[in-house]
C-alpha cells in the first residue's frame, strides 16, 4: 500500500468536507492530505516548511484534488487562528482538523534544557490546544465537526531518553479526551491516533543498521508506510465513525502488546 494515485480509494467518503492538516509537508501529514483529497475533501496544507508544503499541494492538484498551502508555525496562537480563517476564506468552512506536528529531543530529564523542553512541549502539545481552540469555535457555528490528534505509541508507554517527547504525547491523549467530553454536545468528535514507527523521510535519513533493530520490536517486524496509518485516520474523520469519540486508536503493528 502506498500513496500512488492508482491505489487511492475514490469512494468519496469525505465529499464536501474541508480539512486542515498541520505538518502536512511530508511523511504522515502528506499521506493524510493526499488520501483526504482522493476521498473528496478540500485540504488546507499547513507546514512551517514552505517548499515541502507547496510540494504536497502540487501532488494533490496533479491528482485532481483541491488544496492550498498555509505557512504555519503551530507554536504561535495567531497562526492557529489564521489557519482556520484561511479554511473559511478558501473553502467556506472547516469540518476536519488533524493535529499532526511533532518533534523530538532524545535526552533524559537531567540533560534536557528548559528551552528544549519548551520546544518539544509547545510544538507537540500546546500547538494542539491552539489549533483545536479555533477549530472548535468555527465548528460550533457549523453544527459540528471532528478532530484527530496524532499522539504516538510513546503516548502509551515509556521510552529511554524521550522524557519531553513522551510527556507531550501522553498529554495529547489527555487533552483530546477532555475535548471529547467538553464538546460532544456541540456535535464535535475528538479522537487520537497512536502510530508506531513509519517509513517517513526523517526515518529514512537514519542509517539502515541503526533502524533494523527497531523494526524487530513489533509483531510485523517492519515500519509502516504512512498511507497505512492514514487510512486509520480516514475512518476516524469519516461519517463511518459517527459513534466514535474520545477513543485512542493504536496503529503500531502490535508493539504495545508485546
Amino acid at each position: 500500500m502506498n500513496g500512488d494515485k492508482e491505489t487511492m480509494n475514490d469512494a468519496g467518503r469525505l465529499n464536501n468536507k474541508v480539512a486542515l492538516v498541520t505538518g502536512a509537508g511530508m511523511g504522515f501529514g502528506q499521506a493524510m492530505s493526499e488520501l483526504f483529497t482522493s476521498e473528496g475533501a478540500k485540504v488546507v496544507v499547513a507546514d512551517i516548511n514552505q517548499e515541502a508544503g507547496e510540494e504536497t499541494v502540487t501532488r494533490i492538484t496533479d491528482q485532481g484534488g483541491e488544496s492550498v498551502f498555509f505557512p504555519m508555525d503551530v507554536r504561535r496562537e495567531s497562526d492557529a487562528e489564521r489557519a482556520v480563517q484561511v479554511c473559511i476564506e478558501e473553502f467556506g468552512r472547516l469540518d476536519i482538523l488533524v493535529n499532526n506536528v511533532g518533534v523530538q529531543v532524545n535526552k533524559d530529564v537531567v540533560d534536557t534544557t528548559e528551552d528544549e523542553w519548551d520546544f518539544v512541549v509547545d510544538t507537540n502539545l500546546k500547538s494542539m490546544f491552539f489549533c483545536s481552540k479555533y477549530a472548535i469555535k468555527q465548528m460550533r457555528t457549523q453544527g459540528g465537526g471532528n478532530i484527530v490528534c496524532v499522539s504516538s505509541l510513546s503516548g502509551l508507554v515509556g521510552n529511554a531518553l524521550q522524557a519531553s517527547y513522551n510527556a507531550s504525547k501522553h498529554g495529547v491523549i489527555g487533552l483530546a479526551r477532555c475535548m471529547a467530553i467538553d464538546h460532544a454536545a456541540d456535535n464535535i468528535r475528538v479522537n487520537v491516533i497512536c502510530p508506531g514507527s513509519m517509513d517517513t523521510p526523517i526515518a529514512l535519513t537514519i542509517p539502515k543498521e541503526k533502524l533494523e533493530p527497531y523494526k524487530k520490536l513489533n509483531l510485523m517486524k517492519r515500519f509502516a508506510d504512512p498511507m497505512e496509518v492514514a487510512y486509520a485516520v480516514l475512518f476516524l474523520v469519516s461519517d463511518e465513525a459517527s459513534y466514535v469519540t474520545g477513543s485512542v486508536m493504536v496503529a503500531d503493528a502490535g508493539y504495545t502488546t508485546v
